[in-house]
């Protein structure tokens, strides 16, 4: 059986706690957390040996996961090495999807081993992301018998499961932030812009939820420029021109940057779909620019 320690209490590391509880293969030696009211928030979830507020109470384990903030993983991972005797072939991973997991080797002993584990999911609530983590992709990189473990741990737990380069890192994470922390992002414009129209928000939420659904299962059965509609896709020079006017007329320059923004990358989706002239796209460019 392989022990873990978890460290951080935050929501990715309470979910990856009551994720792994249920892995059969696994003990957790500790969840740390210097907040002890959002440790106890997992007393009746888990069944770690202890819940620590230090970490000088952390048991040895096999596995210690770091699930802190990004800008307090390597000091983090110092101090557990400074306040305890690490075993050979102890494992510290993390769960950031920029920092390389190279960076704990400044801080650790050279014969331990080092990963990191991105899961690309929201974890907005604990025990929903937990019930739903199954199929999710995580990301992996690192030593290699660090990775293998991990991976066969999340893979019991329904994780699909790749290798990332940690060099790139830092673009494979905003492709995240683009696809998910944006559309968060989107949603609201969107919304904003129903309002100023005249629409209410508990009505604009509902019609958004509907296209917003329509459309993203339109991309995933093809392709975002097969599944593209609207005026850039017909080419219409016209709409998109009162559009413009529109938003300044409202002068908000956030609406109109976001609109214009997010338009000119829509032509090239239109270029690609075929539909509509290359000279209205080109003009509609232009209006964008």
């Amino acid at each position: 059986m392989t022990k873990i320690n978890i460290i951080g209490a935050g929501k990715a590391g309470s979910s990856l706690a009551i994720i792994l509880d249920k892995n059969p293969d696994i003990k957790l030696g500790a969840i740390c957390d210097c907040d002890s009211a959002q440790l106890s928030i997992l007393y009746d979830k888990i069944t770690a040996d202890n819940f620590a507020t230090s970490i000088d109470n952390l048991p040895s384990a096999d596995i210690n996961l770091i699930t802190t903030p990004d800008d307090l993983i390597i000091s983090t991972c110092s101090e557990i090495v400074d306040s305890h005797d690490t075993s050979p072939a102890t494992i510290f991973a993390h769960c950031s999807g920029v920092l390389p997991s190279s960076a704990l080797k400044e801080v650790i002993d050279d014969s331990c081993y080092v990963a990191s584990m991105h899961p690309i999911k929201s974890f907005a609530e604990p025990e929903l992301a937990a019930k739903s983590f199954a199929g999710t992709y995580c990301g992996f990189e690192g030593d290699a018998d660090a990775v293998n473990q991990l991976k066969a741990i999340f893979s019991q737990v329904g994780a699909n499961c790749f290798d990332i380069d940690p060099d790139k890192k830092p673009l494979y994470h905003a492709a995240a932030v683009l696809s998910c922390n944006y559309l968060n992002t989107l949603m609201e414009v969107g919304m904003q812009t129903y309002e100023k129209a005249g629409v209410e928000r508990e009505i604009s939420s509902k019609i958004i939820e509907t296209i917003a659904k329509d459309t993203l299962n339109n991309i995933f059965a093809s392709t975002p420029a097969q599944a593209l509609t609207g005026p850039i896709a017909r080419g219409d020079i016209a709409t998109i021109s009162k559009h413009i006017d529109a938003f300044k007329n409202e002068n908000n320059e956030l609406l109109l940057g976001v609109y214009k923004t997010l338009g000119k990358a829509t032509v090239g989706l239109s270029e690609e779909q075929g539909s509509a002239s290359a000279d209205n796209l080109s003009k509609i460019q232009e209006l964008l620019s």
